[in-house]
């Protein structure tokens, strides 16, 4: 029996590759940020653009590139925002060789197939402290997946020859270093300085900014002192409540690599909603 030939169609060489959408699609995605690359993987007849013609679709709505504007156009950018939401690709068929009357624009009477990719929404982990324990769970995290900066207002921290690759260093102050941070629901926040002066400050620079998880190290004696410092309205031990202290869940062990374990294991199961294990709760020393 002769094979199939697996070539479903070839696209027009008058379809110029425009650059710009992949590149701000892969902009998108080193940062974490929201947005979705739409491709024409089929036209036929009077379609507004050939196969390979592509746009990104930021999360705000706005675009870079386009795939034949109008009508169509606006549709494909509110699927892009489903996609972007839910994190699913789409495949989307549209066919207009019926007739004028079935056409949005009354002009293009072609079909034509559209693949939306959304970038992968990938978590943002703040870790503030480039100790023992703050150096161990960055290779952790970046392995997992998580978008990893490492803050320490401490000169030569972290020392250069331990920089973890892929891993973002801020060097300062850690109140300025998180007014300048992104904040949002897929920001999660480690907190495990080289002290509790320095733990309390960044816990309330991070207490009332959108987060998904916020986890302080500390024994259960220093994590009620700081809590009973910074809750001092409602509001604050209200957003206390959430906050996962003493960090990380009980594995056993007391090494920093071992701490660094059982953090990336809290931060795993809060990223995929697995809340029976959140019972597994560990007291810590501070670094």
């Amino acid at each position: 029996m002769a094979e199939r030939d697996p070539v479903v169609a070839i696209g027009d060489r008058r379809e110029s590759l425009d650059l710009a959408p992949y590149e701000e699609f892969l902009r998108l995605a080193r940062e974490g940020l929201p947005g979705a690359l739409v491709t024409v993987i089929g036209a036929e007849g009077s379609a507004p653009r050939g196969m390979g013609a592509a746009m990104v679709v930021r999360g705000d709505g706005s675009i870079v590139g386009t795939v034949g504007g109008g009508s169509l156009e606006l549709l494909l950018v509110a699927h892009a925002r489903e996609a972007i939401e839910d994190g699913r690709p789409r495949r989307l068929h549209y066919d207009f060789s019926g007739g004028p009357e079935q056409n949005l624009e009354k002009a293009c009477l072609g079909k034509s197939e559209f693949f939306v990719q959304p970038a992968p929404a990938s978590p943002r982990l703040h870790i503030f402290g480039a100790g023992h324990i703050g150096l161990a769970l960055a290779p952790i995290a970046t392995a997992a997946g998580f978008l990893v900066t490492l803050v320490d207002d401490r000169p030569g921290y972290p020392p250069a020859a331990v920089e973890t690759p892929g891993v973002r260093t801020i060097h300062g102050a850690f109140e300025e270093a998180i007014e300048g941070l992104p904040f949002d629901e897929r920001t999660y926040a480690v907190i495990v300085t080289y002290g509790h002066r320095q733990d309390e400050a960044v816990l309330r620079a991070c207490l009332h900014r959108r987060w998904r998880y916020l986890g302080m190290i500390g024994s259960r004696a220093k994590v009620e002192q700081v809590f009973d410092a910074v809750g001092t309205d409602a509001a604050s031990r209200q957003a206390l409540e959430r906050v996962h202290a003493p960090i990380g869940l009980d594995l056993g062990g007391r090494g920093p690599g071992e701490i660094a374990i059982s953090i990336a294991a809290e931060l795993q199961a809060v990223r995929h909603g697995r809340s029976e294990v959140r019972g597994m709760r560990a007291g810590r020393g501070s670094v």
